[in-house]
């Protein structure tokens, strides 16, 4: 493996664009590529509805919902002293609506009933990525994703926990330790204009106009983001798409991942 590359950048910018397009440019020039997006259930790095159970409360799950127990058991995504378990794919919940409901509760991400402590937070990352560090190195080229290092967690921490700037250079620093070997690099995909873009991108994928507050929430966002990057320990671009000249983003992005003009 050359590179594990992260595209990052606030919501609207381009990241999936840049990874369907990055990946396909890299294969164009011979390269073998692995890409995740974001809501990719087969992603390693991250937990898109991800349901979080000690092992007495799964022990009990299994009592109540004997007629599950095998399915359930075939989308634990990790055990420790702890189960992590898949319960959606993107919009399909995978049981029915009573287990769903049940298993929703136990969300460990995106707005959970119950928070876990920030130390077991980050030590389930710190296993889930540990886990591709011992599993990840494959006959890939470029492994590719969608805002798994910083877009995510940030919004992880800050939601859930009330994450300082400080603590979220340490969680990310956790995380990247485990995979220096693996060369990781992030482009951090930055446009002048927050709300233009953002405006584009609900209005691309349906949803309503961004309102005055979502917009100032990204504007800080964005700063943050720039903030957290300049701290960390591994080289990261930002990569101006004001203009939406994605082919010369994608080419700059290429050549500098393959130490070619491209």
């Amino acid at each position: 493996m050359k590179n594990i590359i992260f595209i990052e950048g606030v919501s609207g910018v381009g990241k999936s664009t840049t990874v369907h397009k990055l990946s396909d440019k890299l294969r164009s020039l011979g390269y073998s590529v692995k890409s995740h997006v974001e809501g990719d259930p087969t992603s390693p790095l991250d937990l898109c509805w991800a349901a979080y159970f000690t092992i007495p409360e799964y022990e009990n799950l299994l009592i109540v919902y004997p007629t599950f127990a095998e399915e359930l058991s075939k989308n634990i995504i990790y055990r420790d002293d702890y189960i992590l378990l898949r319960y959606q794919v993107e919009c399909t919940p995978l049981y029915s609506s009573e287990l769903h409901a049940k298993l929703h509760k136990h969300e460990f991400c995106y707005n959970p009933v119950n928070t876990v402590p920030l130390s077991k937070f980050t030590e389930v990352f710190t296993n889930l990525w540990k886990e591709f560090a011992y599993n990840g190195v494959s006959e890939n080229d470029y492994v590719i994703f969608d805002a798994s290092l910083v877009g995510h967690i940030t919004n992880d921490l800050i939601r859930n926990y009330n994450a300082s700037e400080a603590e979220l250079v340490e969680h990310i620093e956790t995380l990247l330790h485990i995979i220096r070997s693996m060369n990781p690099i992030i482009f951090y995909l930055s446009s002048d204009n927050v709300c233009e873009r953002l405006i584009k991108a609900r209005d691309s994928r349906k949803q309503t106009p961004p309102d005055n507050g979502r917009i100032e929430f990204w504007e800080k966002r964005k700063q943050i983001d720039l903030s957290v990057l300049s701290q960390l320990s591994v080289q990261s671009q930002i990569i101006d798409i004001t203009n939406e000249d994605w082919d010369s983003a994608i080419s700059y992005i290429a050549s500098q991942v393959t130490n070619t003009y491209c």
